[in-house]
């Protein structure tokens, strides 16, 4: 369950204000963690997925939920990308 909240902040000396900021915030293809920086768009595009499914359940660490993301999302993309290599070979007539 997360609340609602106003933020201020300071950026190159100019205040901000935030209204309706949740808690726990998810993230986006555009607000990422760091650790997500080096991931190839599709492959962060999963982990984003799973750390917000982490993230709802509330049971981790921002922390740990960012490293188990991560490493399941390359994961992810070396099975998809075996897949696609199978499939391709598959489609393939023989010469």
């Amino acid at each position: 369950m997360s609340e609602t909240f106003a933020l201020r902040w300071k950026w190159h000396n100019k205040s901000y204000l935030v209204d309706n900021l949740l808690t726990n915030a998810m993230w986006s293809i555009t607000h990422f963690p760091a650790a997500m920086r080096s991931l190839n768009p599709t492959t962060r595009a999963k982990a984003i997925e799973i750390a917000n499914q982490l993230l709802e359940q509330g049971q981790l660490e921002k922390q740990h939920i960012i490293m188990m993301s991560v490493e399941e999302a390359r994961r992810w993309a070396r099975v998809e990308s075996a897949n696609r290599e199978w499939s391709s070979r598959v489609m393939q007539p023989y010469a």
